[in-house]
């Protein structure tokens, strides 16, 4: 029970209550509130809460207070129990306060009990060097960060995926280096409204792409929102940072190209000679195409070792989305999954298979010439080269997709199978070129 309820001595007497304000977010701000002479007072103390752990008294109770209910989630309880802890903190500013103004008399310097002094004696306490400390942006989004790899997603119930996690550390970091390479110091008001120009020219400098920086902006968007319920930015500016994605150039694999991997034979002479038994790149090699005809990210497809497949179809609960897909088996899968005794193996690290998975579209002859546009550093940037050589472990994803549109699939049920919600998104993984559209669009009239 938190006692609020100041008292010295008799000679001074207060009574502060704790209520929350909505902010239109998932958590309130709690305000301390009293009257002193018949004029309401209310402080933010800079602290926020779930209103169901807010524990609320009548009129006669006291002690308005987080909930520190055994039954919570570790993490919830010890967040609860630090709010406690600053609650009781700011009681304590409000008994300092009632001991100066008690001992009026003693010193030289007297404080009216009043309204104003009052506010200015806690807001100076609650923005001492000590909250301060707390509250640098380095400091503040640290903090957020570890919060955020605690956090469940409130639609899946499941914790913040660690990609989440990384970005925003990266994303930290990319500023922090901004402030060390201009000699400036990271203080909130560095986000003002010339912050973006500034930001952005120096990430262009450093040859980041239009994503890149777009995400950067996304990311700390989130972190000023949550400093702004804080108060601890008051500059609208970060509101208008620009977050839009460009559409990148990315390469897909035909079914010609698919049938190509296929066929490697890995008991080739040439083949055998370049290959080192340790590496299981066969076993990449399988996993890719089953991901070309099933259309599973590479966190999904990775270990399919414990995926629940029959004759004719594989269920998968996907990590990112946490939505269980039901996939119909190609020939070409059925015959890897009969390979592997019905078990897929597990595959190789990301970086390994990426190389895998490279060196096998050379093995196979995908080298048609490829030329690939992006915007980097502020510039678009071309490079050219052959096909194998631009492949990615999502290009698998993207085949599928891409395939399935061609083969006249409706998008809803390609869709089912790869997870998308929104067509908008489904319709960036689909690499068809004009010649392609011009083909499907004659067709259609042919029939």
């Amino acid at each position: 029970m938190i006692e609020n309820e100041v008292s010295i001595n008799g000679t001074f007497r207060m009574r502060i209550n704790f209520n929350l304000k909505g902010i239109g977010s998932q958590k309130s701000q709690i305000w301390l509130t009293t009257t002193i002479n018949k004029e309401r007072v209310r402080i933010y103390t800079g602290l926020l809460i779930e209103p169901e752990f807010w524990i609320k008294t009548t009129r006669k109770q006291a002690g308005e207070r987080a909930n520190e209910d055994s039954s919570l989630s570790r993490v919830q309880l010890n967040y609860n129990k630090g709010i406690n802890k600053e609650l009781k903190k700011i009681l304590g500013y409000c008994r300092l306060y009632g001991v100066e103004v008690s001992q009026n008399h003693l010193m030289n310097n007297e404080m009216e009990h009043n309204a104003k002094n009052f506010t200015n004696y806690i807001n100076c306490k609650l923005r001492g060097v000590e909250a301060t400390i707390r509250k640098k942006p380095a400091d503040f989004i640290n903090a957020y960060i570890v919060r955020k790899s605690q956090m469940v997603n409130r639609d899946t119930q499941r914790k913040i995926v660690n990609g989440t996690i990384y970005n925003h550390r990266n994303a930290l970091k990319r500023l922090q280096k901004f402030c060390a390479d201009k000699n400036i110091r990271l203080v909130w008001e560095l986000f003002n409204a010339q912050f973006e120009e500034r930001f952005t020219a120096w990430m262009m400098s450093k040859n980041y792409t239009a994503n890149t920086i777009a995400a950067q902006y996304s990311i700390m968007k989130v972190w000023l929102s949550e400093a702004e319920i804080e108060g601890l930015i008051t500059d609208k500016s970060f509101h208008r940072y620009t977050t839009k994605c460009h559409d990148v150039e990315n390469i897909y694999l035909t079914e010609e190209d698919i049938n190509k991997l296929y066929a490697i034979d890995f008991n080739d002479e040439v083949i055998k000679a370049q290959i080192d038994p340790r590496d299981h790149i066969e076993i990449t090699r399988d996993l890719f195409i089953v991901a070309c005809w099933t259309g599973l990210r590479y966190g999904d497809w990775k270990d399919l070792s414990e995926a629940n497949i029959n004759d004719n179809t594989m269920v998968v609960h996907t990590h990112k989305t946490d939505k269980t897909v039901i996939i119909p088996l190609h020939p070409m899968v059925k015959a890897i999954i009969t390979k592997y005794g019905g078990v897929l193996p597990k595959s190789v690290d990301k970086s390994k298979t990426l190389k895998h998975i490279r060196k096998c579209a050379e093995w196979a002859g995908i080298s048609e010439s490829v030329s690939l546009s992006r915007v980097k550093g502020g510039q678009t940037e071309t490079k050219n080269g052959e096909k194998h050589q631009f492949l990615m472990n999502h290009t698998a994803r993207r085949s599928f997709a891409t395939n399935m549109y061609l083969r006249g699939v409706p998008s809803i049920s390609i869709m089912a199978i790869t997870g998308h919600t929104t067509e908008a998104n489904f319709l960036k993984y689909i690499k068809v070129d004009k010649l392609q559209h011009a083909r499907i669009v004659a067709q259609a009239f042919a029939h």
